[in-house]
């Protein structure tokens, strides 16, 4: 199992990346802690928004993770900036494009199944 430190709210957590699909078949990312061995459900990376986005690629939930949830994707080889945002309500999201090495490090079944569940929506 892969963690990451994530530092919030003055203490450092070892996070795990969750990789699954939104049901229009977007990369969703869920991010997990093991603070007490456990793990716990802690946040959602990512935010699905109308429209296909481009294979692994995701907009980035800077409105519940706050705007140093992009250094932190950045900083452990995780994601890039693609430029491009979408909004929803007031929020505006960056999306990022996640690395695919990165992602089956992570979550080789989860990314998988991702794989999977796009290609049969792109098929239709």
């Amino acid at each position: 199992m892969l963690t990451f430190a994530y530092e919030k709210y003055g203490t450092t957590r070892p996070i795990q990346l969750q990789v699954a699909s939104y049901l229009d078949g977007n990369l969703a990312i869920q991010m997990v802690t093991w603070e007490d061995g456990f793990p716990e459900p802690w946040n959602t990376l990512t935010v699905n928004l109308p429209g296909l986005r481009e294979k692994d690629c995701a907009f980035v939930d800077t409105n519940n993770n706050g705007n140093d949830i992009l250094a932190w994707l950045v900083r452990h080889g995780l994601a890039v900036s693609t430029g491009r945002q979408g909004r929803s309500g007031y929020c505006t999201y960056p999306e990022y494009r996640f690395r695919e090495k990165r992602l089956r490090e992570i979550d080789a079944d989860g990314y998988e199944n991702y794989l999977q569940t796009r290609e049969k929506l792109i098929s239709y």
